[in-house]
């Protein structure tokens, strides 16, 4: 168990860490943004040509440095994880308009969560909206420099996905927290 959440966290924040030097290089002021079912066909069919047993772990995305308005319409780089059972592996993808590219690949534990893709109901735009309602606007604007992210993958009990949005600020390190249902957009809790 031990193991498995360790892998978890590491390939959460590999998949940020590819996110923000993405995010970096795809900057497209003004452009409709690239949503997160818009950008997950491309990721699974990369996934399953590489195994056709692989499985959504997660799907992520980072913002930095946007305006409160400007989230919703920022074309970002999607990072999906996947995992493959018989390969016992889980596997990133970079996914921007152009197609999904391989980003890294790790060994996993046979006990990794994955997600129920029928019960992704919620897209990205409706998670920013819900952010952006429970304080994120304050937020962005009290901290100009701060990263938006976004993260749909297994709820703490590894029972039902969950939408989490959280801001960071790198100037004086406040967060902002919000979890959305991605069946009924329900907002499930926020906080700092």
């Amino acid at each position: 168990m031990i193991i498995g959440l360790g892998v978890v966290v590491a390939v959460t924040y590999a998949a940020l860490a590819i996110l923000l030097v993405n995010s970096s290089l795809i900057r497209v002021p003004n452009a409709a943004g690239f949503t997160a079912k818009e950008a997950f066909p491309p990721a699974q069919e990369a996934a399953r040509a590489w195994q056709s047993d692989a499985q959504l772990v997660s799907a992520n995305a980072s913002w930095r440095g946007l305006p409160p308005d400007e989230l919703m319409t920022e074309e970002v780089s999607w990072a999906y994880t996947f995992f493959s059972p018989q390969a016992r592996e889980v596997r990133i993808w970079s996914v921007t308009p152009q197609g999904a590219t391989a980003a890294d690949t790790i060994d996993a534990s046979p006990n990794t969560r994955v997600l129920d893709f029928a019960a992704w109901e919620v897209d990205s735009p409706q998670v920013l909206t819900a952010f952006i309602n429970q304080g994120g606007r304050s937020f962005v604007e009290e901290n100009p420099e701060a990263t938006v992210s976004l993260r749909l993958g297994p709820s703490e009990d590894g029972k039902s996905p969950i939408w989490l949005a959280f801001g960071i600020s790198s100037s004086n390190r406040s967060t902002l927290t919000v979890q959305v249902d991605p069946v009924s957009g329900e907002v499930k809790t926020s906080g700092s």
